[in-house]
């Protein structure tokens, strides 16, 4: 293998992991809803796949690059979505021997439950380079056969996927089975004999993902992709099989792309950097769920996982919203799938242990979701022949708007249908900035239509969101052709607002009625969970022949704990429509909710956040009295006071007083102690030391390293024969050097 290409195999585990999960979409059509995708135990990605990972042990490999195939095996049991999926390793090189085998079986099919995971991480560890005389070729027809015959034998109905590592190209030339043809007539049996296994694993719809590096060739490669099964995601551009080889100039970006456009989910690359230190990868607010796969290099390294809001993500957390699970802690490759996670950029913190600092660390999730649309139209009554304005604003679960990042990929297409339309009319639908926020990409999707003449009643507007990863969402909105005697019509002027939670937007109503009864409109919020907004009044009665009849109508907001979208500073646009109706359910007029946008007051706390406001003053108050503690117990550790020295008579003999200092020890020197007039002096790098602690007594450390400890004011310690060395609080500076002469008080001694 060429040293250039080394670098870039690092990528196949990252791309083996999003190739697996192409099978998220395999098993039903992205475009439709499937049981799976409706149900609540389960979406598109769960369905269970079978699989082999068929990967080159030629001689052509060098040691680093049969370690990144381990861990790219690893990759994918820790990325696959479903416990059901079942997974078999296949080491392959070439039989030019009599008892050599093209194939080794190093894992047997396993079901990937939590038990079945680590098994497979611990038999990959098995791969390994053959030796030259062990048969080193490169074999692609007997291990395809071999991975054609397991997975045939797997329940029809479940997917069936073949993914080939390879470095080099078919190299069979010393094969046995080709020993006697010439090299020409060998080539041509070998191309041949690759041609049928392809053929067979197309009839037993199993999928080849080949994924080159080194020197291998993609055009045959791709070729070999094409001849197997093809499946895939409906009308998404390269959902089908494919190959690609990495080369060293290209590590990131087109080859995860394609094959995350492939597996139908999305896939974002985050931070990469060498242990210890912090990669970040960002989660959409569309993901319903997600894995974030972090590649380590090195089992020595930990990873610690940390939510967009600051939590740490430990194996026992949980919450309210999200679950976790972790998988290939301890190995140099591990996962944290999460279901519903909190949008937002994802940290993990990285440590390693001196000597497993050299590996590149990498960080992605890949992930699929689900988008939710409403319709709102210009007009709900239009005369045939006129144009009507579709609009389709995009949200997510949380009933947020989209930023432009997550609007990437995803296409929004409408219809009309109806009384008198022989044929369906397309809408074409754009993010023109069509919305509030104008000449901005802002997920309302809009579009104008020409009702057909020939229309004479009832109408059906629809549109449908479909993206890779995405659940796809189709909705519908009755209308109905105008007729000249029409008798109750209405019209609602919401306005734009700006709103703080427990405010409230008053917005217009007019109602005509032409009837000889009275008549009843009613208002009520469509396509949103409307947690916390109120419409007041929701039910109006119009009396009988009424033109422009007026009313106002509160739109209210509660307080920010009661609200099913988050508050910023910055500010969320409502989600959803008003909608006004009649008795029987035909829909006047609506209007989106868009034009709406909730924002917390800045500097400003409501009734909601009182409660972490006062746990906040309470922690900053209990903080500051710990410091004024730990001030004082330093203080009070500071040298200070006078040491006096004493016989064992008591007599003082000498007298230092401290220099006040830091919190550490006092260094001196005890001299002269064989004279008359022992004596303390100050040094730098004395011998002896003193400190106080925070009871008020005094710590001694002698010469020979021992230190006598919490010795009271005034307690003597013993040193030497005849002198006795204590720690006082006096200050008082010592007397003139004539009046406090040992000699002064011989007179006083009880012995003399």
């Amino acid at each position: 293998m060429a040293p250039a290409a080394r670098p870039a195999v690092r990528r196949l585990a990252a791309l083996l992991v999003g190739a697996v999960l192409t099978t998220a979409a395999l098993s039903g059509p992205l475009g439709e809803r499937t049981a799976a995708a409706a149900s609540p135990g389960g979406t598109a990605a769960d369905k269970p796949v079978d699989y082999v990972v068929a990967v080159d042990q030629s001689a052509s490999l060098g040691a680093g690059e049969i370690d990144r195939e381990r861990e790219a095996v690893n990759a994918i049991a820790l990325g696959e979505p479903s416990n059901d999926s079942t997974m078999e390793v296949l080491g392959f090189a070439s039989a030019e021997k009599v008892g050599q085998t093209a194939v080794d079986k190093v894992c047997p099919a396993r079901t990937l439950d939590t038990v079945g995971r680590e098994k497979i991480a611990d038999c990959a560890a098995q791969l390994r380079r053959r030796s030259a005389d062990e048969g080193a070729g490169t074999d692609f027809i007997e291990v395809v056969r071999q991975a054609v015959t397991d997975l045939r034998d797997r329940p029809a109905g479940t997917p069936r996927v073949l993914f080939l590592l390879t470095d080099g190209i078919l190299d069979v030339d010393d094969s046995l089975k080709y020993k006697d043809l010439d090299e020409q007539s060998a080539q041509e049996a070998a191309r041949s004999d690759l041609a049928d296994a392809l053929a067979g694993a197309a009839d037993a719809q199993v999928q080849i993902w080949p994924l080159g590096f080194g020197d291998a060739r993609e055009d045959v490669l791709r070729d070999m992709a094409a001849a197997g099964y093809q499946a895939g995601c409906r009308n998404i551009p390269g959902a089908r099989p494919q190959a690609r080889v990495v080369q060293a100039e290209r590590l990131d970006g087109e080859l995860q792309s394609t094959f995350a456009a492939a597996r139908c989910l999305y896939h974002e690359e985050g931070d990469r950097q060498r242990p210890p230190g912090e990669l970040t990868v960002r989660i959409s607010p569309l993901a319903t769920e997600g894995t974030i796969v972090v590649s380590k290099g090195d089992p020595a390294v930990t990873a610690s996982y940390y939510a967009p809001d600051g939590r740490e993500i430990k194996p026992s957390s949980s919450d309210q919203d999200s679950t976790y699970a972790f998988s290939g802690q301890g190995r140099a490759t591990e996962s944290l799938r999460i279901t519903r996670p909190l949008a937002g950029r994802w940290k993990v913190r990285l440590d390693a242990p001196e000597g497993h600092r050299d590996r590149l660390a990498t960080i992605s999730v890949l992930w699929h979701g689900s988008v939710r649309s409403t319709i709102s139209l210009s007009a709900y009554s239009p005369a045939a022949g006129s144009q009507v304005e579709m609009y389709v604003p995009i949200l997510t679960r949380q009933e947020t708007r989209l930023d432009k990042r997550d609007l990437k990929g995803i296409k929004v297409t409408g219809s009309l249908t109806g009384q008198g339309i022989d044929q369906e009319v397309r809408i074409s639908l754009a993010d023109d900035g069509a919305g509030p926020d104008e000449n901005a990409d802002d997920g309302r999707f809009s579009g104008t239509v020409t009702v057909p003449r020939t229309a004479t009643g009832s109408l059906t507007f629809q549109s449908r969101v479909t993206a890779v990863g995405l659940t796809p969402d189709v909705r519908s909105q009755p209308a109905a052709v105008f007729t000249p005697n029409q008798r109750l019509e209405a019209v609602l002027g919401l306005g734009t607002a700006r709103l703080h939670p427990g405010d409230s937007h008053e917005a217009g109503l007019t109602v005509d009625n032409t009837d000889s009864r009275a008549r009843t409109v009613f208002l009520a919020f469509a396509d949103t969970k409307g947690a916390g907004l109120r419409l007041e009044p929701q039910r109006v009665t119009v009396p009988a022949g009424t033109s422009g009849h007026r009313v106002t109508v509160r739109l209210s907001v509660g307080a920010s704990g009661e609200l099913s979208f988050p508050v910023t500073e910055k500010g969320s646009a409502l989600g959803g429509k008003v909608v006004v109706t009649d008795e029987k359910g035909t829909v006047l007029d609506a209007k989106l909710l868009d034009t709406v946008t909730v924002s917390s007051k800045p500097g400003v706390i409501d009734r909601w956040g009182w409660l972490g406001a006062l746990v906040l003053a309470l922690a900053a108050a209990a903080g500051v009295v710990l410091v004024l503690l730990w001030l004082r117990r330093r203080a009070a550790r500071r040298p200070r006071g006078t040491l006096v020295l004493e016989d064992t008579w008591g007599r003082e003999l000498a007298r230092h007083q401290v220099m006040p200092g830091r919190e550490s020890w006092y260094r001196f020197d005890v001299v002269d102690t064989d004279s008359d007039s022992p004596r303390v002096q100050r040094a730098d790098m004395g011998a002896w030391g003193m400190r106080r602690n925070p009871d008020g007594g005094a710590d001694i450390r002698m010469p020979d390293g021992a230190v006598e400890e919490n010795l009271a004011p005034g307690q003597g310690l013993r040193i030497g024969d005849d002198l006795v060395l204590k720690a006082v609080d006096d200050t008082t500076p010592p007397a003139p050097e004539e009046s406090w002469s040992p000699y002064a008080a011989e007179a006083q001694h009880p012995e003399l």
